[in-house]
């Protein structure tokens, strides 16, 4: 019975989690919020609220605030509704009165876990940035993304694990929701991290490590190209079964580059770093849209193969009907 716990009854541990990460999540939202407008009751927490310390290190190829602010939002709302649909799922059962979250373990132990590592560690880092200690901000950034990547990793492969029985029973509907809600808005927040990283490496490399601020950000223009071209690669060809439903990375990129053009293109006279950005904004939309264009393949190969499948079921039906009589 070890092997095989009763899935009628509720895993108190796993409930912890959830409701764990809940309070922890809106603790890590509303730290936000205050380094976002820090008022005189928080100063000593946050010296200079988030953008202004963007600001005072200045790159090349930092964003429009506008866009922190629209993405951070689109984060924070999106993530948000994925933990509400956690919190939901506690309460469902199967028609054997079997719980939805035992039978259907998308939302693993190992996703939230990761992803309170993550919520902690941006809270962490909300400190040393906004008192500007870029270098030890860049180490903890790193404890922000990787566990983001590790939460998804885990939700792929549990997924992919438990969607045909999901189908099955019929909540095809609830794989919709988990790949919009939980796929796309942990890869939203991951992605957006990864970017939110190499800013803060070109801002370590320029200003505790005296390089020029126009070459540190060519470095990670580049780090960024060699990212996206690897995950485009690995996305379509390698993990696609995995990563066949992810398209909120390819959103964000191309929405923070038209940022980073919209503020810093000079079109008088360009600089290198205002043409690179421009030549990389036009091959992520190009991989962004061959990503659609193979979805789409994709989706119209398996329905024919479907299609192909049931006539030929069918076909043996009618003659096997012909043969009876």
């Amino acid at each position: 019975m070890a092997l095989f716990p009763d899935k009628t009854l509720h895993n108190w541990l796993k409930v912890s989690l959830i409701m764990g990460n809940i309070l922890i999540y809106v603790a890590m939202v509303s730290f936000n919020v205050l380094a976002s407008f820090p008022q005189n009751t928080t100063k000593k927490l946050f010296p200079t609220d988030v953008g202004g310390t963007s600001d005072a290190y200045y790159l090349e190829v930092t964003p429009a605030g506008w866009v922190f602010s629209t993405i951070w939002t689109i984060i924070f709302i999106w993530n948000g509704l994925w933990l509400i649909y956690a919190f939901i799922n506690i309460f469902r059962r199967l028609k054997d009165n079997t719980l939805f979250y035992r039978r259907f373990d998308f939302l693993n132990f190992g996703v939230f876990i990761a992803f309170i590592v993550n919520n902690l560690s941006i809270i962490a880092w909300l400190f040393l940035w906004t008192n500007k200690f870029p270098g030890w901000a860049l180490l903890l950034i790193v404890f922000c993304v990787v566990p983001l990547d590790v939460a998804l990793i885990i939700y792929y492969r549990k997924l992919d694990h438990c969607k045909q029985e999901m189908k099955e029973h019929g909540y095809k509907k609830d794989l919709v929701f988990s790949r919009i809600l939980i796929q796309n808005g942990l890869a939203t927040f991951a992605t957006w991290l990864t970017l939110a990283t190499n800013l803060n490496f070109a801002t370590f490399l320029t200003y505790d490590c005296g390089a020029n601020q126009d070459i540190a950000s060519t470095i990670i223009l580049f780090i960024i190209l060699i990212i996206a071209v690897v995950y485009f690669i690995i996305e379509n060809f390698i993990w696609q079964k995995y990563l066949l439903y992810n398209f909120s990375p390819w959103f964000v990129i191309n929405f923070a580059l038209i940022g980073s053009i919209v503020k810093n293109y000079k079109a008088s006279s360009p600089t290198r770093n205002n043409i690179i950005t421009v030549i990389l904004f036009v091959i992520t939309m190009i991989l962004a849209i061959t990503k659609i264009v193979f979805f789409i393949l994709y989706k119209t190969a398996c329905k024919n193969r479907v299609n192909r499948k049931i006539f030929q079921r069918e076909q043996k039906i009618e003659e096997t009907k012909v043969e009876m009589s």
